[in-house]
């Protein structure tokens, strides 16, 4: 509301008619009634100042006119006047040396403090709001000339009682939560007035500190001055739901998020990780002991499974003893502040709690032969500061006494059989650093002995484990690219030794590059800008589980340069075998020369046993070329039919069989039974990616470890594979089986874990939210939604972001406007599906903001870019869904207010946020129906949820104005909005995380241009006044109804 310009004679006519009534004391209704034929019809007396002249006459003297006064109550509560008009008027009053006026108005202001509101524009409402701020300042400066005054005169009682009066205003503004929101868009509307109160009340405060046994209740009175300056009315918006561990016997979703970072995400960050781990905690509502407990505990439950293949145990093993205490570093320095040091009360509880379970550390001491609580204690001591010696003794001491199994288990040599013992890996970590220190020399003398150690096969797996789960495997990759890529090309004036030394090294840094992409996945390997040739090589060439790669090669190949390859293979003198050789060209030809001889065996022209021979001549060379022929077979059979895919098949399966002894008579290498034992290793994992039975990385791994034969290893494959391709079941079904075999007990095992990757990667985002959402909603009971919606969460971590684009587009309207709307008839599934679709929303929205998070993890099918593009030669329905969908959403990102190339916006962020406005916008129109229906309910679920969610600033911005309006009149209680929500929604605020972590990136996005931003305070205002004058209207019902 702006006030306009009054004219002097409609000036005079209000105050002669005051004057009149003074005169001839006029009761309150003659007065309202006179006032009324002076005021044109359904025009505010704030147009003409009215609070103003009335206020002035009654205050012209040293003592109030309870009469006049009561014409402006009368005026006030037939709403001849405004609220917001009376305080504004009020908060104008200079005359604070007049004790007894300022009275009268504190007690006015009091009396008005329990039905304050609004019925007017948006406008005017947004005028009470500023009111309210400055009124608030007129408080302040009566308590500050109160103070001032009882210091000089030390006795003044009404002095006395105006001060605890505006205490006792601002206490009552303090207690009610529409005038702090209110308060709270004043505050936002007008900066500047807000500023000076603030300096005010840090004078005053001193004034109060000064004033020794002048004034009664100071302290009380700085309390409520340091309450008003620091209250937020946002922060009192939160999560209603909190974990109950003595119900819920798992956080289920934490378990699966654990198991996908361990399988899936196995190089990660901790720290990133650690992030993850602690909006978890604010979703699942869990306490710092609870969260320390849920790690510990599902750390222990991933141990103690009988599923994994032995990488998977050596990367459990990593995951607990190396990554966790780095992890629960992380979590407490972000809670407690990067100040905090010792120990930490709330881990020591959770430690005891983990302790208690007697008989899950049995069944993982029994798994790996040694006392896995007192590895895990005694490296939170070493490499932490959050457990103190003392308490891991006597926590060490007690599990002693109350394990069934340890005094069975033989220590020393005993602990030190098991591939898995914890000792093991913690003692390849130093190794680890002093290996990393002899790559940083570009000495390839001093690196081969060390390069040479790794070929073999127990260092080789536990070095890589222990450098993965401490973070340095990509570093130590890209060591070993860059001594792949030194010994590539021959130097000046190089020796026959000098050539054989640099063979050796291109060889063994080719199978250690080949062995990590396979376990750990190619993104460790291969970099953004690709520019060596073992990158090249391996983005173009190596086998990926749902990726189908054709390397280029020239249908017309030069038939002297195979001609010249062969004869290189063949040449016997070693000094010249390896002599001035390009090895980047020779892996390149190895494939050409493959290709001619299987068209030419193919044909007839050759037998399939000289092709073998060569097989084998190209193992003796460089146990690297029958690797790269082995890529160009895994490519070449699946582009042919069946009868032409069996002799390439048939050669594949020969080159997983050993050499056994090398033949003195064949000239080679040294280290040629390790290097030979890893060449079948990696070309029996190519085969089963080629089969697509089993994830190549982190999933299984499809090879064994080091030691096993290929027998057991093909047992192993063909036990816990299954090959989804070759079945006739539909993968609905398959979904279904494998979801009931999760679902009771509510843990993800390994094998469902690969089960749903492949469902993922076959049947596309739409497809598998779509029925993992209608296996969960077809429970009804609390207990097991609760669970369900769990397992799904971290399920739909396999593509956190893909996974929530298609639940925000395709799944979650099926519920809303399509055929599964009769699902929401239950009200729990409704309270179910409301928060997935917040936890979904929230942890997508943090991973676009953190790419490592949503980076191409092993076992992952998302798409291959290539210089820019991305490699569309053959992809897996999954990826064109997903590359469609985003397109799809990208055409409406210029509809956001927030612009496209705003820093810290993301291509996927941008996305994301068109989906979620998407999504509101539907909201807005099923509830443009007006009737409470079980939709209407799953729309104010969703509300709730995402107010209280964290870091939803930026998406409560996308909320459409028309959203709120049509939900308010709807509701009651519980359902209702409080005034905190409300303001939450329309005008929402980033507020600072409760657990100190650091800014987050999505909150510094500012989705609404300053005309915007006042235009949502205006909404917010008069939303506000709605959901009071709805308040107030039910309290009269009530007191009329009594």
């Amino acid at each position: 509301m702006v006030l306009e310009t009054v004219s002097s004679s409609k000036a005079g006519t209000i105050r002669s008619l005051l004057i009149r009534a003074w005169r001839e004391r006029w009761s309150d209704l003659q007065w309202g009634i006179h006032i009324k034929t002076v005021l044109p019809r359904a025009v505010s007396g704030d147009i003409y100042h009215l609070a103003d002249y009335i206020l002035q006459q009654a205050l012209m003297g040293p003592l109030p006119n309870s009469l006049i006064l009561s014409y402006l109550r009368h005026s006030l509560s037939s709403q001849i006047v405004s609220y917001g008009g009376v305080i504004e008027s009020i908060s104008n009053y200079d005359g604070l040396h007049k004790p007894h006026c300022v009275q009268s108005l504190l007690e006015l202001m009091k009396s008005m403090m329990k039905s304050v509101s609004c019925r007017g524009k948006p406008e005017d409402c947004l005028v009470l709001a500023t009111a309210l701020v400055n009124g608030v300042k007129w408080l302040i400066q009566v308590m500050g000339w109160t103070t001032q005054q009882l210091l000089d005169l030390r006795k003044a009682p009404e002095h006395t009682t105006n001060l605890s009066l505006a205490v006792s205003v601002l206490q009552d503004i303090l207690d009610c939560q529409f005038l702090t929101c209110m308060l709270e868009i004043g505050r936002r509307e007008e900066p500047s007035v807000w500023s000076v109160s603030l300096k005010k009340m840090t004078e005053v405060e001193t004034l109060l500190a000064g004033a020794g046994s002048v004034i009664e209740n100071k302290d009380g009175y700085i309390k409520t001055l340091c309450q008003l300056r620091d209250h937020q009315p946002l922060e009192s918006v939160g999560r209603k739901h909190r974990f109950d561990s003595s119900s819920v016997p798992l956080c289920y979703a934490m378990h699966s998020i654990i198991m996908l970072e361990v399988n899936q995400h196995t190089t990660r960050d901790a720290a990133t990780f650690a992030q993850q781990l602690l909006l978890l905690q604010r979703l699942q509502g869990l306490n710092t002991t609870e969260l320390y407990f849920e790690i510990l505990r599902c750390s222990f439950i991933g141990l103690s499974s009988p599923e994994y293949q032995s990488y998977q145990e050596l990367k459990w093993v990593g995951f607990t003893f190396i990554k966790v205490p780095v992890i629960l570093q992380t979590i407490h320095v972000a809670v407690a502040g990067e100040s905090a040091t010792g120990e930490s009360e709330d881990l020591l509880a959770a430690i005891k709690r983990l302790a208690q379970l007697n008989n899950l550390l049995d069944q993982v001491d029994l798994q790996i032969n040694c006392n896995c609580m007192e590895f895990l204690l005694n490296e939170l001591c070493n490499k932490t500061s959050l457990l103190l010696e003392r308490d891991a003794q006597a926590i060490i001491a007690t599990r002693l006494q109350e394990s069934n199994v340890l005094a069975n288990i033989q220590k020393n040599d005993a602990q030190g059989s098991h591939p898995g013992n914890p000792s093991l890996i913690l003692r390849a970590q130093p190794p680890v650093s002093n290996i990393l220190k002899t790559l940083s020399n570009k000495n390839q003398d001093s690196a081969l002995p060390v390069m040479t150690l790794l070929v073999s096969g127990k260092s080789r797996d536990l070095l890589l484990a222990a450098a993965a789960a401490a973070g340095n495997l990509h570093v130590f990759a890209q060591k070993v690219v860059k001594f792949n890529e030194l010994s590539m090309e021959p130097q000046p004036g190089e020796t026959p030794k000098m050539a054989i030394s640099r063979a050796q090294m291109f060889d063994i840094s080719f199978l250690l590059l080949c062995h990590i992409v396979q376990i750990y996945g190619i993104d460790v390997v291969v970099s953004e800008k690709c520019e060596t040739f073992i990158e090249q090589w391996m983005r173009d060439n190596m086998p990926e589980l749902g990726k189908v790669k054709a390397p280029l090669i020239s249908s017309h190949t030069d038939q002297s340069a195979v001609e010249d390859f062969v004869r290189q293979v063949n040449i016997t003198d070693i000094d010249m075998k390896y002599n001035m050789v390009r090895w980047n060209d020779v892996c390149q030809m190895a494939g050409a020369a493959l290709k001619e001889v299987v068209t030419a065996s193919q044909h007839g022209a050759l037998p399939i046993q000289q092709v073998k021979e060569l097989l084998d001549r190209l193992r003796y060379h460089l146990c690297c070329l029958p690797i790269c022929a082995a890529a160009w077979l895994c490519s070449h059979v699946q582009v042919v039919d069946g009868e032409q895919a069996a002799l390439p098949f048939s050669l594949l399966q020969y080159l997983q069989t050993s050499l056994g002894d090398h033949d003195s008579s064949t000239p080679t290498l040294e280290n040629f039974k390790d290097r030979s034992s890893l060449l079948v290793l990696i070309v029996e994992n190519m085969l089963q990616v080629t089969k697509g039975g089993i994830h190549s990385s982190a999933n299984n791994s499809g090879s064994s470890f080091s030691g096993t034969n290929g027998k057991e290893v093909n047992m192993a494959m063909e036990t816990n594979a299954p090959f989804l391709l070759s079945s006739q079941e539909p993968l609905s079904h398959l979904l279904r089986s494998t979801w009931q075999q999760i679902f009771p007990t509510g843990i993800l095992s390994h094998r469902a874990l690969s089960t749903f990757q492949d469902l993922l990667r076959l049947g596309g985002t739409r497809w598998f939210v779509s029925d993992l959402v209608q296996c969960g909603m077809q429970i009804v009971f609390t207990s097991d939604l609760n669970r369900a919606v769990d397992l799904i969460y971290g399920l739909l971590h396999l593509d956190v972001v893909g996974c929530t684009l298609s639940f925000l587009i395709h799944a979650l309207p099926l519920y809303m406007t399509g055929p599964n709307k009769g699902d929401l008839l239950c009200g729990p599934r409704t309270y179910a599906l409301s928060r997935l679709t917040v936890m979904m929303i929230i942890s997508a929205w943090l991973a676009v903001q953190q790419p490592s998070v949503v980076k191409s993890e092993p076992g992952t099918t998302s798409s291959t870019m290539i210089g820019g593009t991305i490699n569309s030669r053959k992809r897996t329905y999954h990826d064109r869904e997903l590359e469609e969908m985003e397109a799809n959403l990208q055409l409406h990102s210029g509809e956001l207010a927030i612009p496209r190339g705003t820093p810290g916006l993301s291509r996927d962020g941008t996305s994301l946020l068109v989906a979620v406005e998407s999504l509101l916008k539907l909201m807005t129109q099923v509830s443009r129906a007006g009737v409470v229906s079980p939709v209407s309910q799953l729309v104010v679920n969703i509300l709730h949820e995402l107010i209280g969610a964290p870091y939803s600033h930026t998406l409560l911005t996308l909320t459409p104005p028309a959203l709120l309006p049509n939900l308010v009149p709807l509701l009651s209680e519980p359902d209702s909005f409080t005034y905190a929500q409300l303001l939450a929604i329309t005008s929402p605020k980033a507020l600072n995380t409760f657990d100190g972590t650091k800014e987050f990136a999505g909150d510094l996005i500012d989705a609404q241009t300053p005309a915007q931003a006042a235009g949502a305070r205006r909404a917010a205002a008069k939303l506000l006044c709605v959901q009071r004058n709805l308040a107030l209207s039910a309290v009269s019902s009530l007191d009329v109804a009594s």
